[in-house]
C-alpha cells in the first residue's frame, strides 16, 4: 500500500504539518511518498493542468494500491480531477483554511469545494466552520483532523519537522516571567502570529490603545506583509507594543510571558497555542475558527472583532490569582492534547485499506 502526499506552496504551520505526517507515516512502516507537483497558491491554467497529468501518471505507474491524501483546497480540487470518479484511489482532502478576499476569488473557491467535496472519499478539516462549508458542498464523510504539535525532542535527539528551535530554559523566579511570585511591574504578554490579516494585528492594536500604557508590555513574535503598516501605527499612537519579528526560541518566549493572547479574526488549530498550553501559560483568545477546538476550556475566549472584550480580559490577568489559575487550566487542557500517534492512527484508518473501510 502506497500514500501519495499532495502538498500545495506553502510554509509555516501548514508546511510543518506535511513534513510531520511524511515523516511520521514512514516511521509507520507506509510507504509515503510526496507528489512531484508544484501547486500555485492562484489559478495557473496551464500548471494546472500538468499537475493534473503528473498525478494520473503517479496513480498509473503506483506499483501497489494507492490513496492520495491533499492538502489545500487547490490541492485537493486538483487531486481530484486526477482520481478516476470511481473506485481507487481513495482520495482524503485536508482543508487548513477558509477562502478570503473580493467576490470572485471567494466564488471560485466555492466552484473548486463542490469538486473536491463530491469526489473526495474523506474530506478532513481543521474548525468546525470549514467542516460545515463540507457538508454544505456535499462531502459524504467529514471528521475533524488531527493537527498536533511537534512535541520536544528528548534530549540528544535530532529535533523533528516543523518543531521550534530548542534553548535553555529561563530560571522559574526571575523578575518579570511567567514564573515570578508577585505582581509587580508590566504585564508581559506574547502573540505569536503571523503579520498579516488572518491575525487580527489591528484589532489586537486597537486593544492596546484601551489598555494603560505602563501596565502592560505586549510582543508580537512573526513576520509579514502587514509589519511596516503596524510599526508606523505602534510608533503614532504610542502603543505598549513590540514586533519582535521572525523568533526561533518561541519555547524561552512563552516561559517568559506571563500571559499568551491570540487575536486572530480565524484559525485553524493553531500549533502554537498548543504549545502554550503545554507552557502553562495563562490563555486570552478569541474565539476564531478551530481555537476552542485547541484550548478546550483552558483559555478565557473573547469574540472575534471585540477590542474592548480583549482588553478587559487582558487587564484581568495582572491578577496573579487569576493567572494561576489560567496556568493550571492549561496543563490539564496539556494532557489531553492529540499526539502524533493519534494522528497516524486517524491517517492509517482512512488511507490503508486493511483498517479503513473502503
Amino acid at each position: 500500500m502506497s500514500v501519495i502526499l499532495v502538498r500545495p506552496q506553502a510554509d509555516g504551520g501548514l508546511a510543518a504539518h506535511v513534513d510531520q505526517e511524511l515523516a511520521e507515516l514512514a516511521a509507520s512502516g507506509i510507504d509515503v511518498r510526496q507528489a512531484p507537483v508544484r501547486i500555485q497558491d492562484r489559478p495557473r491554467p496551464l500548471a494546472d493542468l500538468r499537475t493534473v497529468r503528473t498525478l494520473r501518471r503517479c496513480l498509473g505507474t503506483a506499483p501497489t494500491p494507492v490513496a492520495l491524501h491533499a492538502h489545500g483546497l487547490r490541492a485537493g480540487a486538483l487531486a481530484a480531477l486526477a482520481v478516476p470518479r470511481s473506485g481507487p484511489p481513495h482520495l482524503a482532502v485536508t482543508l487548513h483554511n477558509r477562502t478570503v478576499g473580493p467576490l470572485p476569488v471567494r466564488a471560485v473557491g466555492a466552484l473548486l469545494l463542490r469538486l473536491l467535496a463530491r469526489r473526495a472519499d474523506t474530506v478532513l478539516t481543521v474548525s468546525p466552520d470549514l467542516a460545515e462549508d463540507a457538508r454544505r458542498a456535499g462531502a459524504r464523510d467529514v471528521r475533524h483532523a488531527v493537527i498536533p504539535a511537534p512535541e520536544a525532542p528528548r534530549p540528544g535527539a535530532p529535533p523533528q519537522p516543523g518543531a521550534p528551535v530548542q534553548t535553555p530554559p529561563i530560571p522559574p523566579h526571575e523578575p518579570g516571567t511567567g514564573g515570578r511570585a508577585t505582581t509587580e511591574g508590566p504585564l508581559d504578554v506574547l502573540v505569536v502570529a503571523r503579520l498579516a490579516p488572518q491575525k487580527g494585528l489591528d484589532g489586537l492594536l486597537d486593544a492596546a490603545a484601551l489598555l494603560d500604557r505602563d501596565s502592560v508590555r505586549i510582543r508580537v513574535a512573526g513576520e509579514g506583509p502587514l509589519h511596516a503598516a503596524l510599526q508606523d501605527r505602534i510608533r503614532t499612537e504610542h502603543l505598549p507594543v513590540e514586533l519582535l519579528g521572525r523568533r526561533e526560541d518561541v519555547p524561552v518566549l512563552l516561559e517568559r510571558a506571563d500571559l499568551v493572547v491570540s487575536a486572530a479574526v480565524w484559525e485553524g488549530q493553531p500549533v502554537w497555542l498548543q504549545e502554550a498550553l503545554r507552557a502553562g501559560r495563562a490563555i486570552v483568545a478569541t474565539d476564531a475558527g478551530g481555537t476552542r477546538w485547541v484550548t478546550g476550556e483552558a483559555a478565557q475566549l473573547v469574540p472575534v472583532g471585540d477590542p474592548a472584550a480583549l482588553a478587559d480580559a487582558i487587564t484581568a490577568h495582572h491578577g496573579l490569582e487569576r493567572r494561576r489559575r489560567g496556568e493550571e487550566r492549561s496543563r490539564r487542557r496539556a494532557e489531553e492534547l492529540p499526539t502524533a500517534g493519534d494522528m497516524v492512527r486517524q491517517l492509517t484508518d482512512i488511507l490503508v485499506p486493511a483498517r479503513g473501510r473502503w
